[in-house]
């Protein structure tokens, strides 16, 4: 008669004929070694590496685009890092990340002190949080004329992750968070305030860095440049219909935000030449809308952050308003 361990040990030479890759995880299984980490690895999603405890390009849509920024193409992917499973066994918050202009999905995996990874990923991972970086079309820089304003990958990024790889990855989607830089920060915020999103998804607060709160040429000219040059600003604003507007998009019902820049507040109207992408008073007038609301106590805008400091207390920030599972 064949003992269990006998057939265990028959089935992994089978498999590791078959099937190479997952002759070590039976192998594992056979000696009653499996870990959890190794268990979440063996199901949904593809892509998973050991070493960084990541899975890499891991597909959440089928569109494929020109990125005139890096001028290669992108595709909606995203990589996704797990906090340690042995220490975080229970239901684990997310934050969700948008990259930088020229830049994409892809952190490496860097120990180094001033590194993405060092100052980003590894401080929330190890609090706990699961970090899904995406890529992304943004609503201006990858419009088409005549064409609708791609502006919701953000959104499917996030409810396609719950619905398909939440529940094996123990994600706790009513902790979710929102964070990014730059392009990043500017249509994640907009996402945080108009997202419809699925399967108990609850944004619980948002973190930006260089974050530009309105795609709307028009609401730009009135609210950050003096009169006389408006025309010249708005001749040379990218008028997209639909692009959106994070300052339109505040209501009482708002997530806390944190919206820092690396310059100075101005608190006034500038020239048109002056105001750029991550011009500071972007954060001031996001601010000035929630107080409108009677939340001002929920829109933190911090001003010359230094570019390395941009993550300093994320962790911190984000605990604030985490909910208890």
């Amino acid at each position: 008669m064949h003992t269990l361990h006998s057939l265990l040990r028959a089935a992994t030479a089978t498999l590791a004929l078959a099937f190479p890759l997952l002759a070590p995880m039976a192998a594992n299984a056979a000696a009653g070694t499996l870990s959890t980490e190794a268990i979440e690895a063996a199901g949904t999603p593809p892509g998973y590496n050991a070493t960084c405890r990541c899975y890499r390009n891991v597909p959440y849509g089928s569109v494929s685009w020109f990125e005139p920024t890096t001028r290669k193409f992108a595709r909606q992917e995203m990589d996704i890092w797990m906090p340690d499973a042995a220490l975080h066994p229970g239901l684990r918050p997310v934050v969700y990340y948008g990259h930088a202009n020229a830049a994409t999905h892809t952190i490496a995996f860097d120990k180094a002190v001033d590194s993405m990874y060092s100052r980003f990923v590894k401080p929330l991972t190890d609090a706990g949080y699961i970090v899904v970086s995406y890529e992304f079309r943004h609503p201006v820089v990858n419009y088409v004329s005549g064409m609708k304003a791609p502006r919701l990958d953000i959104q499917k990024a996030i409810n396609y992750f719950v619905a398909n790889h939440g529940a094996a990855l123990k994600a706790d989607p009513t902790n979710t968070f929102i964070t990014g830089r730059s392009r990043g920060g500017g249509l994640g915020l907009l996402t945080a305030l108009t997202g419809k999103f699925s399967g108990g998804t609850t944004v619980r607060a948002v973190r930006t860095f260089q974050a530009q709160t309105t795609f709307d040429c028009q609401e730009s000219a009135r609210t950050f440049v003096i009169e006389s040059d408006r025309d010249a600003f708005l001749a040379e604003c990218t008028a997209v219909p639909g692009a959106g507007s994070a300052l339109q998009s505040v209501t009482a019902a708002a997530p806390p935000v944190y919206v820092g820049y690396d310059r100075p507040f101005r608190h006034q109207l500038v020239p048109a030449s002056e105001v750029d992408v991550h011009h500071p008073d972007f954060g001031l007038a996001l601010c000035e809308r929630y107080s409108a609301t009677e939340a001002a106590a929920q829109c933190v805008p911090a001003e010359a952050v230094p570019a390395l400091d941009e993550w300093k207390g994320v962790v911190d920030y984000f605990n604030a308003y985490r909910v208890a599972r």
